[in-house]
């Protein structure tokens, strides 16, 4: 089961037309245990969980192994967490947040100065508002639920 799929990403505010070929994320997470997928399958009703349940003793939903399957166990728990949270190309993520004017990327470029600060020519289109970071955070940014 992939979890990305392949968008084709066009640059807005651009006088040339290209466009950037990269990975995007389903519209829901697959490890989510609410909205079906992988996760489901954890759940004491899915595949993995309802066959757990009936072999028992320590794989039961309440048994030493079972209980970390569940959204409130250690794997099961971060599973739901990761499926929650929001996605590392959003501007506050963990890689957008370095094309953030005090990020390390962007910070060169506000050292730099001239167009390559955030209010410049260049610099402004790797903001969440410019034609690169703009598509990134509309393709790649938060997830969509």
């Amino acid at each position: 089961m992939s979890l990305t799929r392949f968008a084709r990403l066009p640059l807005r505010n651009t006088t040339r037309q290209f466009s950037v070929l990269a990975p995007r994320m389903a519209d829901k997470s697959p490890l989510d245990a609410n909205k079906g997928g992988v996760g489901e399958e954890f759940t004491t009703e899915g595949k993995v969980g309802g066959t757990a349940q009936k072999v028992g003793g320590p794989f039961a939903a309440d048994g030493k192994v079972g209980k970390e399957f569940t959204q409130q166990g250690s794997v099961g728990g971060k599973a739901q967490e990761m499926a929650e949270s929001k996605s590392v190309f959003d501007k506050d993520g963990a890689i957008g947040k370095e094309f953030q004017p005090d990020g390390k990327i962007g910070s060169v470029g506000e050292a730099v100065g001239g167009p390559f600060s955030s209010e410049g020519a260049i610099g402004k289109q790797f903001t969440d508002k410019g034609s690169v970071g703009g598509s990134v955070q509309d393709n790649l940014g938060s997830k969509k639920n």
